[in-house]
């Protein structure tokens, strides 16, 4: 069969089903990944072949006009501490009449809205041209819904972990897919493919659940011997996304609190983070290791604890290592994510805009000692560990691509007789 895979911009969303990609293709079936021309390195770099037909939309400047904006309207609310970055060129700003938000903001997002709009037509174009039997799409890629309506073909959503059906994106403003004759809603969403732990299992509504297990993946490197040697001391990851850095600059204090309050507590610290992210940093004390980008999941075999910026693919990586984890939240979604997973009791949720020093040491000191965590850890690692691997899955997908449909009672007995 043929697989269509459509994905965002943003590939902390999307990363999360090359896994299923390889064991779809494994199996011998062809896998395609519809994407925008920057994500063609990482999805090739994964042994998957991309195709860019997308245009990419501008999630960091769009993420950085809403803190702009929300920084004209309440000044108040903002302080010198992470300093605002001009939405279109990312360059630090001291007077916010620097960008005309009233004029600017509505224009960005009507241009925001027409890249949408071409999107769809592409990622219908190629489905009409290619015929996949089955199109499998992200949080945020509605693309991939409207295509398997027009095609006559089923869809299932990929979710990262943590967000159900009902917070994936079927953002349509202009109603374009009318012009298909469908109109996106939550009833289309019949099938989740979800590795979220189960006791903080998210809504899903009506939609089949399809567990499977997390398979950590954060891009390709080589792998140095130090990584699978443990330290004398804890190590703790510390991960800070390029998403974040580009966001909101690379002067958020709550980093440097997070590595100064470890190193105090006699841990080594191993940061992973982008280059400009790692340069500004600058000199760091004795037993902190920075890297740029490095492949977070070689890390974490040999880690006690990861600090964080709050986003879906270090916390469900951590998850899957049995990890406790402090997550210094630095969007809203990210701050709702992470108090949904510290509900499982093996996180602590910061504001990483916000936590004074004090507060990133006391929670620091929390996540070393506190054996409520670690257990807490350990039992969600073997929840996740229980799930069917991507491998697994492969059978009820091609029931499902084979009859455009997929039961309970289907996923239970094609999973029995893989188990087999």
């Amino acid at each position: 069969m043929r697989v269509l895979f459509t994905t965002t911009n943003w590939r902390g969303l999307y990363s999360c089903m090359l896994p299923l990609g390889w064991a779809l293709q494994a199996a011998g079936h062809e896998v395609r990944f519809a994407c925008a021309p920057p994500q063609t390195t990482t999805i090739s770099h994964a042994g998957l072949t991309p195709v860019a037909v997308l245009e990419p939309l501008g999630v960091v400047e769009l993420e950085r006009l809403a803190r702009y904006a929300a920084a004209v309207r309440q000044p108040d609310q903002f302080t010198d501490d992470v300093p605002l970055l001009h939405p279109i060129t990312g360059e630090p700003v001291t007077d916010v009449a620097d960008y005309d938000v009233a004029t600017n903001e509505p224009v960005f997002r009507r241009e925001s809205q027409e890249i949408l709009d071409r999107n769809f037509d592409a990622a219908v174009r190629l489905a009409r041209a290619w015929r996949p039997s089955l199109v499998i799409h992200d949080l945020m890629s509605p693309e991939g819904v409207l295509a398997a309506q027009v095609t006559g073909v089923p869809s299932a959503y990929h979710s990262l972990g943590m967000f159900g059906a009902a917070e994936a994106s079927l953002y349509d403003p202009t109603n374009a897919a009318a012009r298909y004759g469908v109109t996106l809603e939550r009833s289309l969403i019949g099938y989740v493919i979800d590795p979220t732990p189960s006791m903080i299992m998210p809504a899903h509504g009506d939609a089949l659940r399809l567990p499977i297990r997390y398979l950590t993946y954060n891009g390709p490197g080589e792998m140095p011997l130090w990584v699978l040697e443990r330290p004398s001391r804890p190590r703790v990851t510390l991960l800070w996304s390029r998403g974040t850095a580009n966001i909101f600059g690379t002067a958020v204090p709550t980093l440097r609190h997070a590595i100064d309050a470890a190193v105090a507590l006699g841990a080594e610290v191993v940061v992973t983070a982008p280059p400009a992210q790692a340069d500004a940093l600058g000199a760091m004390p004795e037993h902190v290791r920075v890297l740029r980008e490095f492949p977070l999941h070689m890390l974490l075999p040999t880690s006690d604890a990861i600090i964080h910026q709050g986003s879906g693919n270090p916390m469900m990586s951590g998850a899957a290592a049995g990890l406790p984890q402090l997550m210094l939240a630095m969007t809203d979604d990210g701050v709702e994510m992470g108090r949904r997973f510290a509900r499982a009791g093996s996180a602590l949720v910061l504001s990483g805009l916000n936590a004074t020093a004090d507060e990133v040491r006391a929670g620091t000191a929390e996540l070393f000692g506190s054996p409520r965590l670690r257990e807490a850890a350990k039992k969600i690692q073997a929840d996740m560990a229980a799930n069917p691997t991507a491998a697994d899955l492969v059978a009820p997908l091609e029931r499902l691509a084979g009859t455009g449909r997929l039961t309970a009672a289907d996923l239970a007995d094609a999973l029995a007789v893989r188990s087999a």
